[in-house]
């Protein structure tokens, strides 16, 4: 598999994350992330296969980086989207975004200025 491929499943499973993170998922957090995917050049089968291949074995998806700062802010913005998808920004899920553009290299001050962004769209 790609570094590339790697790379949007670890966006993914940071999604599937943050939507998680308040201990509940609504339909809208499942549609928000359907269309994080889309962003990635994901389609519906494959984002489906990774729900059902992360459920069954959380551990099966390591992290792998993106290419670019570019991607990487890309990959942490359909993140922050989808923490804004049930309309709420919850402190669990916030700090999962922040982790992951910790992770991505990116400040974490940078969640909150996308929030606002996301916040402001709406």
């Amino acid at each position: 598999m790609s570094q590339a491929k790697k790379a949007k499943e670890t966006c993914m499973t940071n999604m599937l994350a943050v939507i998680a993170a308040d201990g509940k998922v609504t339909e809208e957090e499942l549609i928000a992330f359907q269309v994080g995917c889309e962003s990635l050049g994901i389609t519906e089968e494959e984002a489906k296969a990774h729900i059902k291949k992360v459920t069954s074995n959380p551990k099966s998806v390591q992290f792998t980086r993106p290419e670019g700062r570019e991607e990487c802010l890309k990959h942490l913005f359909v993140s922050v989207m989808t923490m804004y998808a049930d309309g709420h920004m919850h402190p669990e899920e916030l700090e999962t975004c922040r982790v992951y553009a910790d992770a991505l290299g990116i400040p974490k001050d940078i969640v909150s200025d996308m929030s606002e962004i996301v916040k402001k769209s709406r």
